[in-house]
């Protein structure tokens, strides 16, 4: 059978996917034997920052640029790639050394100073992973997928055997040092990932000069997702930072708590997210193509149900094998024993995330950023107040953290679809507006 272009780009970042997130897995699986749970958990405070500290510049950005150009001729797509990296730029130059002074004091706010190594290392991938995701926006929007991913693939492979290596030939570093090992070998596994990009792109970032209009444009539209993806990295670090402080409210010691943290985060979470190896390249193909189909209600239709479809069965398949080989898992894969009960009570939220990414990525595709932020405040405000009792709760303890993501995830999908039917509804009052 003939596949079609949007079929092979899909294949081809399922594969390319399907290595990244494999090496990734397989990090963690090797790293979590090496160092133990507690270090787990001192890497997941720190990877929350981190993951906050780059949202700025690798959420909104990149999805504006893909959005912008994938509308644009060939003049305005370049304009909308130069207008992406004059914002890279600036807003970089105050976020790196806001990090690096302010490192100290966020150490001290998480409870836990031993995460400052791992800050230090973070600041300058901010810039780094900035202007990686607005080449990568921009090859989205022209449909030109093999150079990010061959990038990611890079970038994965570096990050992968220097951690290693690193973590190996380091073993007499405090925990504290331990594990800002990733963290350093992140960061020179980004620029790696970026080297490789700008050689291959040479002259694209040169063929037009950022408009003053074309920046406006990026930047509003840049705004709600960005807002959106910080509220939710704001989210997971007040929550692993709530999480160790709450349990012990419950009983446990602090190392108890770091280590069930480490394990529900730095363990299980990986493994659930492995369906992602495809809604994410399904996302990354579909994106664009969802964009040029906004006034096509019978294509865009078909385009969403297709992505459905396509995700929903493997899915089903992973979270009944991560459910019935949880002991497996446990036992043989990390082998911590304890992991067995939370596989079990975590395997069906697989069921939950390529959904909650699928609508997120359509939302986007759409424009309505805005209904994203909105979607996003008030899951983050429900999954707060729900873990700050449910974690505390002796009984419950980290089952209840657990129950609180799933109640979390289902909300999340309820709040889009209506969202969506609602842009449906607009749309229909309103034939003749164009404006999102």
């Amino acid at each position: 059978m003939k596949l079609t272009g949007g079929k092979r780009q899909t294949v081809f970042l399922t594969g390319i996917n399907s290595i990244v997130r494999a090496l990734g897995l397989i990090m963690r699986i090797w790293i979590s034997r090496l160092v133990g749970a507690e270090v787990m958990g001192i890497m997941e405070l720190a990877q929350s920052v981190h993951m906050t500290a780059i949202a700025p510049l690798t959420s909104g950005l990149p999805a504006a640029v893909t959005r912008i150009t994938a509308k644009a001729n060939q003049t305005q797509k370049k304009n909308a790639l130069a207008s992406g990296m004059h914002l890279v730029r600036k807003t970089s130059f105050i976020l790196v050394p806001l990090l690096w002074v302010s490192s100290p004091v966020i150490a001290r706010c998480m409870g836990d100073i031993r995460v400052l190594p791992s800050l230090w290392f973070t600041a300058p991938c901010i810039l780094i992973l900035g202007y990686s995701g607005i080449y990568n926006g921009y090859c989205y929007g022209i449909e030109k997928t093999v150079l990010p991913a061959l990038s990611e693939l890079i970038e994965q492979a570096v990050r992968f055997f220097l951690t290693i290596f690193l973590i190996k030939q380091l073993r007499f570093l405090t925990p504290s040092w331990q594990a800002a090992v990733p963290v350093s070998a992140t960061m020179i596994a980004e620029i790696a990932g970026l080297w490789y990009v700008m050689a291959c792109s040479k002259g694209l970032s040169k063929t037009a000069s950022p408009s003053g209009d074309c920046i406006k444009e990026v930047f509003h539209l840049a705004l709600p997702t960005t807002l959106t993806r910080i509220i939710q990295t704001l989210l997971r670090s007040f929550t692993a930072m709530l999480i160790p402080r709450r349990l012990q409210v419950s009983g446990l010691t602090p190392a108890e708590s770091t280590g069930q943290l480490g394990m529900l985060n730095g363990m299980v979470v990986p493994v659930l997210m492995m369906p992602g190896i495809f809604t994410s390249a399904l996302s990354m193909v579909l994106i664009p193509k969802i964009a040029k189909a906004e006034e096509k209600p019978s294509e865009l239709r078909r385009l969403i149900l297709l992505s459905m479809y396509g995700a929903l069965p493997l899915s089903f398949l992973c979270a009944l094998t991560i459910y019935f080989f949880s002991d497996h898992l446990a036992n043989i894969v990390y082998h911590q024993p304890e992991l067995s009960r939370l596989f079990r009570l975590c395997a069906w939220q697989v069921l939950l995330h390529p959904i909650n990414h699928l609508i997120g990525s359509t939302l986007s595709a759409l424009g309505l950023q805005r209904r994203l932020l909105s979607i996003s405040s008030i899951c983050s405000v429900v999954s707060l107040f729900l873990t700050w009792h449910a974690a505390a709760v002796p009984d419950l303890r980290i089952s209840g953290v657990i129950f609180v993501q799933y109640v979390s995830q289902m909300l999340s999908i309820l709040l889009g679809i209506g969202a969506l039917f609602k842009w449906k509804l607009d749309r229909n009052k309103a034939p003749d507006d164009k404006s999102v």
